[in-house]
């Protein structure tokens, strides 16, 4: 068995120094996200271009986009607990058939969304009140997205697979293609460039789903060169309903998350373009924070799992801490330098005087916060979701995200503090989630949970 995961991958998770397997597996994985993120904010660019009613518009509707992403973990979240821990026991065949049940789980669920989430297009982005141009822009961008929901939660669960089966490093390739894909395709298809039609909002849409499309088949043929994938059951498999109640606090979680933003882009809007924009610009500066501290979980998650799955708890625990250590280091230098430089930041994505103004706030309210957050990730996505310990992030992370609704109502609207009355319900609400979970991690009850 060693001798197997030492050719596969270039470290041993159950004997290799803990931060050097952390380090080997993350790394790949936070340039990925990074890349990942890239996505959104070459889109954010270039929607500041067409204005800043496109920027409001698709800020405040992308929470559909977003609880697809969510949702996805009903998938994902099970296959890298399962399959690790499958690795993790020596049951390699088993893992092998569990690769080919997730996808096809991945499949049907998409699907299934798909007609679930479409028709509530325009009748939730028409209850939000936006501006008319901005109205039409979060519409075009959301009925492409929302027509291609199997699609990502196809491209979402293969990346998962890779993350189970412990190559980090596949993906970064595979993401930097299809990063530079969008790059490229995206102001082509926006502004009509060449032969193309000025499409808007449509091309940044479509520019998007072609980069997941891209992913998905070089993924697959990846996956199948190195044989982690059998197509038939083995014996021993992951039950579906198994998968679905090791993803679903996330999934559930994430989903709520995405309805909350709703209401909380509904409460915005009353403040104008500028302040729905400025919303938006803020999460894709977050989005960097974010995508580093997912890197880092999705590390951890893996080699939590794997160690879990051999039996040794105190290299798990050790991992966890070490991994918390350096991501709050990172994020604390990361926010520190926004902070200073917010200004600067937003006006990049667009000049307005009011929008500037409404994102640096956004900004230097939320960003102290953001070293918290990140420490937040890395223990619900890394040490609990490997471990398969989910349920914190629907009994916990649910209730305290929905006091947003009435918070942001009470601060902004109750005591005209307007829009700097949501930010600062979006960092409150941060902070006390992550202590929380800070709590939570501390009791070592994740440690013992079982897949």
């Amino acid at each position: 068995m060693s001798r197997i995961l030492k050719n596969r991958f270039s470290t041993d998770m159950l004997k290799d120094d803990p931060v050097k397997s952390l380090l080997i597996l993350s790394l790949p994985v936070i340039i990925l996200n990074i890349l990942r993120a890239g996505y959104n904010i070459v889109d954010m660019f270039w929607l500041g271009k067409l204005g800043k009613e496109y920027l409001a518009g698709v800020s405040a509707s992308i929470f559909l986009v977003w609880a697809m992403h969510g949702l996805s973990a009903l998938v994902t979240v099970g296959i890298v607990a399962g399959i690790s821990r499958n690795i993790g026991e020596g049951k390699i065949e088993t893992a092998r058939s569990n690769t080919w049940r997730s996808l096809k789980l991945a499949f049907v669920l998409g699907i299934i969304l798909t007609f679930f989430l479409y028709p509530l297009i325009n009748p939730l982005i028409g209850m939000i009140g936006l501006e008319p141009v901005a109205h039409k822009a979060g519409i075009e961008y959301l009925r492409i997205m929302m027509s291609s929901v199997v699609i990502g939660f196809i491209l979402f669960s293969l990346h998962s697979v890779m993350i189970a089966w412990g190559d980090t490093k596949t993906p970064v390739k595979v993401y930097a293609v299809t990063f530079s894909f969008n790059i490229i395709a995206s102001p082509i298809l926006m502004f009509g460039v060449g032969p193309f039609p000025r499409l808007e909002t449509r091309g940044a849409a479509i520019a998007t789903v072609m980069s997941y499309i891209i992913g998905s088949c070089i993924f697959i043929s990846v996956i199948i060169r190195n044989k982690w994938i059998v197509f038939k059951e083995v014996g021993q498999e992951i039950p579906f309903k198994r998968y679905i109640s090791v993803g679903y606090p996330v999934a559930l979680s994430g989903m709520f998350f995405s309805i909350i933003y709703y209401f909380i882009a509904k409460i915005t809007a009353a403040f104008g373009s500028d302040a729905v924009g400025a919303m938006g610009v803020g999460h894709k500066v977050e989005a960097l924070a974010y995508f580093f501290s997912q890197g880092v979980a999705a590390g951890l998650s893996t080699f939590v799992g794997r160690n879990l799955g051999a039996g040794f708890e105190d290299r798990a625990k050790t991992g966890a801490v070490a991994a918390i250590k350096y991501t709050a280091i990172v994020s604390g230098i990361y926010s520190l330098i926004t902070f200073i430089s917010a200004p600067y930041i937003v006006s990049i994505f667009n000049s307005d005087p009011g929008l500037v103004a409404q994102g640096t706030s956004y900004l230097r309210i939320v960003m102290p916060i953001e070293m918290l957050q990140s420490i937040l990730i890395v223990i619900e996505v890394g040490a609990f979701a490997g471990s398969g310990y989910t349920k914190p992030s629907f009994a916990v992370s649910l209730p305290v995200t929905f006091l947003r609704i009435p918070l942001a109502w009470f601060l902004a609207i109750h005591l005209g503090l307007e829009s700097t009355g949501v930010w600062m319900t979006i960092a409150t609400t941060m902070g006390v989630n992550s202590l929380i979970f800070i709590a939570l991690f501390r009791s070592q009850k994740w440690l013992k949970a079982r897949v």
